[in-house]
């Protein structure tokens, strides 16, 4: 059960909504120059907010069709997964060679709702921050009643070279 409820929390992770331009904030971050002035630095760049977004919505389908494949490319080579009562898995390749392993042994698991909701969303450079909440259900097997699962997250993202941004960090909580 446990093994099953990583991989789907795993798998269910990964995705979520950009909040709404209300939710949005701006963060002052201390400038170059030697005064105490500060900079502030918009977080809400339409572009960056978009792309975003296009890989909240990639890790949606990831994370729905269950492939470990699909779910690899959302992450960098270095990224690292923390997932509740587990090890740190450092590199996407763990990661991959992790979900590879749960599809196996659970191959008639399957992931029937991710709905998550991001809160909030901190662009710095080429790092994003976001945190939210998410509600999900799985089936162990097709006859198998339905199991929910909720938790909290926290996402660190990078901009890639060519504009598009991929989960670095993840750690996420069951609230079950």
């Amino acid at each position: 059960m446990k093994r099953i409820l990583t991989f789907v929390g795993a798998a269910i992770l990964g995705c979520g909504r950009s909040p709404s331009p209300a939710a949005r904030r701006t963060t002052a971050v201390p400038s170059d120059s030697a005064t105490a002035e500060t900079v502030t630095v918009v977080r809400s760049n339409t572009a960056d907010l978009a792309a975003i977004e296009r890989l909240h919505q990639h890790d949606v389908a990831a994370t729905l069709s269950q492939d470990p494949r699909a779910l690899a490319e959302l992450w960098t080579d270095d990224a690292v997964r923390m997932v509740p009562g587990g090890r740190a898995e450092v590199g996407r390749q763990t990661i991959y060679t992790n979900d590879s392993t749960q599809h196996e042994r659970a191959p008639r698991a399957r992931v029937i709702r991710y709905a998550p909701t991001i809160m909030d969303v901190q662009v710095v450079q080429d790092w994003a921050i976001e945190w939210g909440h998410f509600d999900g259900a799985y089936k162990r097997s097709p006859g198998d009643s339905l199991h929910v699962i909720r938790g909290s997250l926290l996402r660190v993202l990078r901009r890639q070279p060519d504009g598009s941004w991929r989960f670095v960090r993840v750690m996420w909580n069951s609230a079950e």
